[in-house]
């Protein structure tokens, strides 16, 4: 493949190499430079709306030299319509067309979902129940009513606390010598598993240290955080969030923080809403006011066209996508937060099967099902006689001899994640021991 070539076409800086031809075993002296150029060009040039970040180089390096067939437009070619291998997010968000947190859209295009609710009563009255629904609130009294009134918790040397008010919540640390506080602006979860806090101090973002956990129903360290006590107060009290983090976070709690290519939190709709998946609606909605033969569907995304691998990536925009994980060398348990990528490392989805998708079992548009017997039906719709249609015999699902009733309790099992206070389903279809395993 014409590397650098290819890389120029994609990413709109293809003049500069004109009138340059890389031969495809170019691998150094005038080739390696043309390509060493394409990716500081492009790293220059182009920043991912809504991230405030250049494209990881690493990232273009590695799709160069390990997947060249996963690039989907060269100098010569068109794009493709969908992709066969799991690709990166950040990819993802720079190819033409909807993709969530892409966040380029222009804020007027976003109609909220009471709109979409006009037509769509149904969908949109079980979608508002859901915990993605939920995902990020405004710290108003409402965002914590549901906790106890005041809470503490005490690690190392340090006391913290979070106070409900009037209008919001107050949260507050102290080593008895200094003391720190400030008032709470976003909850981020649903408060199915916890809510961790987000306040702002001269318009910087900081992630609390110390976070609510529903088991708990009272605060502990923040996942991720140690309990090393810090050596400032300023520190105990939160992490400072580099410019590029709070707009991933709320890309991926919440609808329409980023458009136009910037950061607008003040302009959001909270939480994952019709539109932070269906793309935005304005011109859908204008094309449907039409008389019915002059109505089109193409002005609106709908992710239920989309391939099996395409359909995994999209719901691994914000659960991370295999190349998400491979690429930020994330191993270990702590990769059971990431279904996506734990989905494509079951056997079925290594066969091509087509039928294995997020959507096989989830429906993004009602609350999660909880119970392991709901699910019977859908392993059932392939592991069981006549079950399915496979392709050919590569695709044939086995029969489990054990049982046909609480697949997931014995394929897709629960494992405690430390410092979460909850365990998460392994979303790799196996036959599981009593420990996690990569």
């Amino acid at each position: 493949m014409d590397c650098a070539v290819s890389l120029a076409a994609k990413f709109g800086v293809l003049p500069i190499f004109q009138g340059h031809r890389l031969r495809p075993e170019a691998g150094s002296g005038h080739g390696r430079d043309l390509l060493l150029a394409a990716v500081d060009v492009i790293r220059v040039k182009w920043a991912i709306p809504n991230m405030f970040r250049s494209v990881s180089v690493r990232v273009l390096f590695l799709i160069i030299l390990l997947a060249p067939h996963s690039l989907v437009v060269s100098a010569q070619s068109v794009p493709s319509k969908s992709s066969k291998v799991s690709t990166a997010t950040e990819i993802r968000v720079i190819d033409p067309g909807w993709w969530p947190t892409k966040g380029t859209s222009a804020r007027d295009q976003y109609v909220g979902s009471e709109t979409c609710g006009r037509c769509h009563q149904d969908i949109n009255a079980t979608q508002t129940n859901t915990s993605m629904a939920h995902a990020v609130k405004s710290a108003t009294a409402d965002a914590f009513a549901n906790i106890p009134h005041e809470m503490h918790f005490r690690t190392g040397s340090y006391d913290y606390s979070l106070s409900r008010t009037a209008s919001g919540a107050e949260y507050a640390t102290t080593n008895g010598q200094q003391s720190a506080s400030s008032t709470v602006s976003w909850v981020f979860g649903d408060r199915q598993f916890g809510d961790t806090f987000l306040y702002q101090q001269n318009g910087i973002y900081f992630e609390s240290r110390v976070s609510y956990y529903r088991s708990l129903n009272g605060l502990d360290l923040t996942t991720g955080r140690t309990r090393f006590s810090p050596s400032r107060i300023e520190t105990a009290l939160g992490r400072r969030m580099p410019p590029d983090e709070p707009p991933l976070c709320f890309g991926c709690h919440s609808t329409a923080s980023s458009t136009d290519g910037q950061f607008h939190p003040e302009r959001l709709i909270p939480g994952v809403t019709c539109e932070a998946c269906h793309g935005p609606g304005a011109q859908h909605v204008a094309q449907m006011s039409l008389e019915h033969d002059a109505r089109s569907s193409t002005l609106i995304f709908n992710p239920a066209r989309l391939s099996p691998a395409d359909s995994v990536d999209f719901c691994g925009a914000c659960h991370r996508t295999s190349a998400d994980v491979s690429l930020n060398s994330i191993t270990g348990i702590f990769n059971l937060r990431f279904p996506a990528y734990r989905l494509e490392q079951s056997r079925c989805w290594r066969n091509g099967d087509a039928r294995l998708t997020c959507v096989a079992c989830h429906d993004a548009h009602k609350p999660r099902v909880q119970g392991a017997a709901f699910y019977d039906k859908v392993c059932l719709s392939c592991h069981s006689p006549g079950g399915g249609v496979p392709k050919d015999r590569a695709h044939a699902a086995s029969i489990c001899k054990v049982s046909n009733h609480d697949c997931v309790s014995c394929h897709m099992p629960k494992y405690p994640i430390p410092s979460m206070h909850t365990d998460f389903t392994d979303h790799k279809i196996a036959v599981h021991g009593d420990q996690f395993t990569e």
